[in-house]
């Protein structure tokens, strides 16, 4: 999910309503300035790095995420789970998000979780993201509005997605996990291009305002925002599963993030954009992992692609 910049910005025309980049994420018109959520009109960064740095920023994530060293744990499981699970969990986070109170659960389930999950990200050196959690935590509540606050974010979120996609490696063949990743795009491209009715929940969601013990809200994790760019939790999701389903692994993130940086250039025709297609570019590149007779086969196929 990416935002749309104001039209003085690109130095182009772009449509008077146009709103944000996103996929199924709540997000902010670009006549709504966020801190407006708190009745302040004044700048929200010291410094601004701009549309483009920021999109820029989040395609690198992106690609990271493909290149990552990942090590899917057997976990037992089906094919119907590698199928599912990826489209599941974008369906479910759109109708939880369109309940009464949902936004606000997610937000502050997001709040809390992010950094667990990120903890036990880095499997070839499981101490580093432990180590790593807190002071970024710290740095994203502490210094909210802040770049360094939405670099901690992002890459909280980062982690917590190659966490998340471990696990779901381990459930499932890479054949069926790749079915369920082609499946994820295509209904992301119908949410956000043929069903109208998911504007209101990423609204809902970009609104939403984290628990604020002793009186400091929580680091805002319900979705990525890197100054005027926006993704969501699958726009990061997607990329890290796919490394995790191809044999060649730096190929596929070289081609997700050129992919991803020539998709955005539909911004300069229309908004909103999905922002999980270009996986699909990695997933072609990098060569889907064959068919593989045993789980355990899974797991040495990506010991042997980290050393």
């Amino acid at each position: 999910m990416v935002a749309t910049p104001d039209a003085d910005e690109l130095r182009v025309k772009v449509r008077r309503d146009a709103g944000r980049v996103r996929d199924v994420r709540p997000v902010a018109r670009p006549d709504q300035a966020k801190t407006e959520h708190a009745g302040d009109s004044t700048p929200k960064y010291r410094v601004e790095i701009g549309f483009v740095a920021s999109y820029g920023v989040l395609v690198a994530v992106q690609a990271a995420l493909v290149d990552a060293p990942g090590r899917p744990r057997p976990l037992g499981g089906s094919r119907l789970l590698g199928l599912a699970i990826p489209a599941a969990a974008l369906v479910a986070g759109v109708a939880i998000a369109q309940l009464a109170g949902g936004a606000d659960f997610l937000t502050a389930l997001a709040a809390v979780a992010t950094p667990l999950l990120a903890a036990g990200a880095g499997w070839p050196l499981p101490w580093l993201p432990a180590v790593c959690v807190a002071p970024l935590y710290a740095l994203a509540w502490l210094w909210q509005d802040t770049l360094a606050a939405d670099a901690a974010r992002t890459l909280l979120i980062a982690g917590a997605c190659l966490a998340i996609t471990g696990l779901v490696a381990g459930l499932a063949p890479p054949s069926w996990l790749t079915a369920g990743l082609v499946l994820l795009v295509v209904l992301d491209a119908i949410l956000v291009w043929g069903d109208r009715q998911v504007e209101p929940t990423m609204t809902a969601l970009q609104a939403a305002v984290p628990p604020a013990p002793a009186g400091h809200p929580l680091p805002e994790l319900q979705q990525i925002d890197f100054q005027s760019a926006t993704m969501g939790w699958l726009d990061f999701a997607a990329p890290a599963l796919l490394g995790l389903l191809v044999v060649h692994r730096r190929t596929a993130a070289l081609t997700t993030g050129v992919a991803a940086a020539l998709w955005g250039l539909l911004l300069f025709v229309t908004s909103p954009i999905a922002a999980t297609p270009p996986v699909l570019a990695g997933l072609l590149a990098g060569r889907p992992l064959p068919r593989l007779r045993r789980r355990r086969d899974v797991v040495e196929n990506q010991l042997e692609q980290t050393a």
